[in-house]
């Protein structure tokens, strides 16, 4: 599995790719454990990561694709757990939302995953929210070493949460009228 691994792992840019490494994943169960088993989890990870940061420009299906293959990884609570442990000493080539310069897996998982939800926003596309909000959930017993700038981004998802909600809540009970 190594040489498919590889050339997977290489040819992530190209939604094809993507597509094989779900059908891999999903179908094969040895090639799934092998994935998760690898201790050089950036190597897949990180090209994933790229793809749905750049993705604002995607048709949703192609999103999806790579949140599917996320959440099948986040499944996997060693797997969790590692990329905590992998650090990434430079993404500014193509992370540029702000300088962080070393930061762990998991924290750049947790970054991009709430960039999405935020650019999706506009959309409501809800699975797509469901999809990064369930990997998250699964990241979440394992979050270790957290980057203090995905910290920041958790709780600014979670104060943006909580207005939607209680603005919800507050327009439900007829306390708000709709137009504010």
């Amino acid at each position: 599995f190594d040489q498919v691994y590889e050339s997977v792992a290489a040819s992530l840019s190209d939604d094809r790719a993507v597509l094989l490494l779900y059908s891999l994943m999903y179908s094969n169960h040895k090639f799934l454990n092998f994935v998760l088993c690898k201790s050089e989890s950036d190597v897949l990870l990180v090209p994933l990561l790229r793809l749905l940061y750049a993705s604002q420009n995607w048709q949703p299906n192609h999103k999806y694709m790579v949140l599917i293959v996320l959440l099948i990884l986040s499944h996997d609570a060693l797997y969790c757990a590692n990329i905590n442990t992998v650090s990434l000493p430079n993404v500014q080539t193509w992370f540029k939302d702000r300088p962080v310069g070393s930061i762990p897996l998991g924290s750049l998982l947790v970054v991009v995953l709430i960039r999405t939800i935020h650019m999706n926003l506009r959309m409501q596309d809800a699975f797509l929210n469901s999809n990064c909000l369930a990997i998250l959930m699964n990241l979440a017993p394992h979050l270790s070493n957290i980057h203090p700038y995905a910290s920041s981004k958790l709780v600014s998802l979670f104060e943006l949460l909580s207005r939607r909600h209680f603005n919800l809540t507050n327009r439900i009970n007829g306390a708000v009228p709709e137009g504010e």
